[in-house]
C-alpha cells in the first residue's frame, strides 16, 4: 500500500469517527430536548389539572353554600310560622287555663 493510500484510508477512518460523533452528539440533544418537552407537557397537563380542579371545587363549594342557605332560609321561614300559630293560640290557651282556674 502506499502513503497515499494509507492516508487516504486514515482521512476517511477520522471521518467516520466524526461521523459517528456528531450522531450520537445529535442523539444525546434529541434526547435531552425530547425529556425537557416531556418535562413541560408534565408541567403544563399538572397546571390545567390544578386550575381545572380547581374550578370544580370552586363550583362545588358555590353549589353547597346555596343549598345550605336554601335549607337555612326554609328553617326560618317553618320557625316562623310555627311561633305565629303558637301565638294564635296562646290567647285561646290562656283563656282555656284562666277558665279551668275560676271554675
Amino acid at each position: 500500500m502506499s502513503m497515499e493510500q494509507i492516508k487516504l484510508i486514515k482521512d476517511v477512518e477520522g471521518q467516520a469517527d466524526k461521523i459517528r460523533r456528531d450522531g450520537q452528539a445529535e442523539a444525546k440533544k434529541l434526547v435531552n430536548d425530547a425529556a425537557e418537552s416531556a418535562a413541560a407537557l408534565i408541567a403544563k397537563a399538572q397546571s390545567e389539572a390544578d386550575l381545572k380542579s380547581k374550578e370544580i371545587l370552586d363550583k362545588a363549594n358555590a353549589d353547597a353554600q346555596a343549598a345550605y342557605d336554601a335549607i337555612i332560609a326554609q328553617a326560618e321561614a317553618d320557625c316562623k310560622a310555627i311561633s305565629a300559630a303558637a301565638e294564635q293560640k296562646l290567647d285561646k290557651a290562656v283563656s282555656v287555663i284562666v277558665g279551668k282556674v275560676v271554675n
